[in-house]
């Protein structure tokens, strides 16, 4: 296991792959109806296209497609190029790309986007739109949370202090200021919030 700042997280590698084939399990049960619902933390794309950029991610960094990487245009050749492929075949693509996508993260650590990090919040994207339980918080709490909430801290150094406690008592304190304010919420909202999955107006609620 790796760490930051002490704290111990799954390899990136492991935490790829296991990713990989939770989406491919549930992926492989959709019917046509399911794989065109629209994703709503991605509303330009359905749920189709969130699997073509997925396997896009992996076939292009495994060949050394990377001109533009994560830009609009780059995420949205993967789906343009992927539109009319089946999910079998998609599927089928993705095992070709993913064991290498999950070697290349092995021994690396989570400071900022990487794939592991994109497929542990596009499957949250695809369980959302497709009404499933949530992904159990071993996926995503560590390095992922605990690291961008370590960011955030940093962030706000100088203004007033935040402090969050999510549901199981864990809390992050965020700033230096002299007044401190307390939110509360649950890890799971915490962690789609960071990663840009919810509106002002949800974090607000």
């Amino acid at each position: 296991w790796g760490r930051v700042c002490g704290m111990a997280f799954p390899p990136l590698d492991e935490t790829y792959r296991n990713a990989w084939l939770r989406i491919t399990d549930v992926a492989g049960q959709l019917d046509g109806a399911q794989l065109g619902l629209t994703v709503p933390a991605t509303p330009e794309w359905t749920v189709h296209d969130v699997l073509a950029h997925l396997v896009g991610v992996a076939a292009d960094g495994v060949s050394g497609r990377l001109e533009g990487a994560a830009s609009d245009d780059w995420t949205g050749r993967q789906v343009d190029e992927r539109r009319d492929r089946s999910v079998q075949d998609l599927l089928a693509e993705w095992q070709e790309f993913a064991p290498a996508v999950a070697s290349s993260l092995a021994g690396q650590r989570f400071t900022g986007p990487n794939a592991a990090a994109d497929v542990i919040c596009h499957e949250s994207d695809l369980r959302e739109a497709l009404g499933l339980r949530s992904v159990d918080r071993e996926h995503w709490e560590e390095p992922f949370l605990s690291t961008m909430m370590l960011l955030l801290g940093a962030r706000l150094k100088g203004i007033s202090t935040v402090t969050i406690v999510d549901e199981r008592g864990s809390s992050w304190r965020c700033g230096s200021g002299e007044h401190e304010t307390t939110l509360r919420t649950s890890g799971y909202e915490l962690f789609r919030a960071m990663f840009s999955r919810r509106s002002r107006r949800q974090i607000a609620d």
